[in-house]
Formats: structure tokens, C-alpha cells, sequence
């Protein structure tokens, strides 16, 4: 048990050092230069990822270790099919009515998908 608390005081930290890092420095100092824009589209993906993180992090304190862990294996495997379709994704659309989808698009988008998917995982898996 206090193992897994651990682990949750660790992915705040490293949340919250990855986050005020990437404002400081790549960002400048500019909160939207962290949530848009092509010029720093690895800080701003992995600021998109762990500003997920984050927010979901707050509520692993209330759970217990068993579902922790459940959500631990399922955020790393989330986090790397993330990786991959956002290196795969063309980081600009081109044309000027076109729908298909940039880095920033789907990074913001995988990023909400995961903060209401854990969400729904831990509730589904405290319920049980």
C-alpha cells in the first residue's frame, strides 16, 4: 500500500516539474504558446498529455491501490498509442477549408479523451 502512494506523489511531481518546465522554457512565459501553435509541437503534446495527467492524478489519492494499478497499466498504454498517432499525424492540415486533423488537434483531443476515460475507469472499477 504505501508503494503505490508513492508512485501517485511521484506523477504529480513529475507532472507539475514537466508542466512548469515547459511554460518556463520552450513557452516563454506564454500560456497559450504551451496549448497551440506549430512552433514547439513536442513540448506543447507532452503539455497536453500531462495537464491530463494532472487532473486525473488528483483523484488517484482517493482509490484504492488495487484500481490504481488497473489505471496505472491502462495510462501507460494510453500514453504511448498517444505518442504514436500524434508523431503520425501531419502537423499541418494544408488547404485552406480542410478537416483533416493536425498534431494539435489530436493531441488536445487524446488528451480530453484520457482525462474522461480514466474517470470512467475509476468509477467503473470502484463500483465493482
Amino acid at each position: 500500500m504505501q508503494k503505490t502512494y508513492w508512485w501517485r506523489i511521484i506523477l504529480v511531481g513529475v507532472a507539475i516539474i514537466v508542466l512548469v518546465a515547459s511554460y518556463i522554457g520552450p513557452c516563454t512565459f506564454k500560456f497559450s504558446r504551451c496549448l497551440g501553435g506549430n512552433s514547439i509541437p513536442i513540448t506543447r503534446t507532452a503539455f497536453h498529455i500531462f495537464i491530463a495527467i494532472f487532473i486525473i492524478s488528483l483523484f488517484l489519492f482517493f482509490i484504492n491501490d488495487k484500481i490504481f494499478l488497473k489505471w496505472l497499466r491502462f495510462a501507460v498504454v494510453w500514453i504511448i498509442l498517444s505518442t504514436i498517432l500524434i508523431a503520425l499525424t501531419p502537423t499541418y492540415s494544408g488547404g485552406w477549408i480542410s478537416m483533416n486533423p493536425d498534431k494539435e488537434m489530436v493531441s488536445i483531443c487524446l488528451g480530453s479523451l484520457f482525462v474522461i476515460l480514466s474517470l470512467a475507469k475509476i468509477v467503473w472499477d470502484s463500483k465493482k
